[in-house]
């Protein structure tokens, strides 16, 4: 499966535009296998209790998504759960409470344990955002809970990615991590919850097809071609995905302030872009 982190469209002041995000994920949707709403590259913990929900009440996709959730209590999580779930949410994306992280200890099990009582849960490892790790110890206890449906991995690290393939039984994973997507398909990923994927999707999907179908070097061909995409977005985050997407004249709008409304990497980026368009890989 591809599923893109579709980027939250604010206007140039911060507020949220519902209508452009509700044209965003009906122009990505038809494209990919699914969504993730209020991701990383959606500004989830940019938003207020209340834009949420009125983001959320501005979709309706047609196909599975995840909302995320970047909490660091359960009274906190309470209300963006309940609202995940009547939205019709498969399951919640959640990070690990982080800011007192060094003082959880096994309160990280009953947090997500909580969650996975409500409605299922895929566990969320993203160090390079939270400054957490999520302990591969931890990983396999909760796997044991039959609503931790898996783990979004976005760490990069591949033997993250052999340790859940070698000891976890029937638990799903995806990578965050374009750059080395390939790598963790042969590790056992079902798929990848890509920002890369907002502006290629169809190239992922081929690539994904191409190693399922056993066409080892055109997965690996396709993997060379799409890597300064996935490394520049890795390291531009959502400012630049975002400039790419208006770039292409979809309504990605712009990140909430104080962050910057343009990359330094612009430059690099659009040569790529430019590339893969003429290849016809972009949307």
């Amino acid at each position: 499966m591809i599923l893109p982190p579709i980027p939250t469209p604010f206007d140039r002041e911060g507020r949220l535009d519902t209508a452009a995000f509700r044209e965003l994920a009906e122009a990505l949707e038809p494209l990919v296998d699914g969504l993730l709403i209020y991701g990383s590259n959606g500004e989830g913990v940019h938003l207020t209790p209340e834009e949420r929900a009125q983001g959320l009440r501005a979709l309706s996709p047609k196909k599975p998504f995840l909302v995320g959730l970047m909490e660091e209590t359960l009274p906190q999580a309470e209300r963006a759960l309940l609202e995940a779930k009547e939205a019709g949410a498969m399951a919640l994306l959640a990070t690990p409470p982080r800011y007192y992280h060094g003082s959880l200890g096994e309160g990280l099990l009953t947090y997500y344990q909580a969650l996975a009582d409500r409605m299922p849960v895929f566990l969320y490892h993203v160090p390079q955002n939270t400054k957490v790790d999520l302990p591969l110890p931890a990983v396999e206890a909760l796997a044991a809970h039959p609503q931790v449906l898996g783990i979004k991995d976005s760490s990069g690290d591949l033997t993250r990615l052999a340790f859940y393939q070698a000891h976890l039984k029937d638990f799903r994973v995806f990578t965050g991590h374009a750059p080395t997507f390939l790598g963790a398909l042969a590790l056992g990923a079902e798929g990848g919850i890509l920002a890369a994927a907002n502006l290629a999707p169809r190239a992922y999907r081929a690539l994904l097809e191409a190693f399922r179908g056993g066409r080892l070097e055109e997965a690996q061909a396709l993997q060379r071609r799409l890597f300064p995409l996935g490394d520049l977005l890795a390291k531009g985050g959502v400012p630049l995905l975002k400039q790419a997407l208006r770039h292409l004249g979809l309504p990605a709008g712009y990140p909430r302030p104080p962050y910057p409304q343009e990359s330094p990497l612009w430059g690099s980026l659009l040569p790529v872009l430019e590339g893969l368009k003429e290849e016809g890989w972009l949307l």
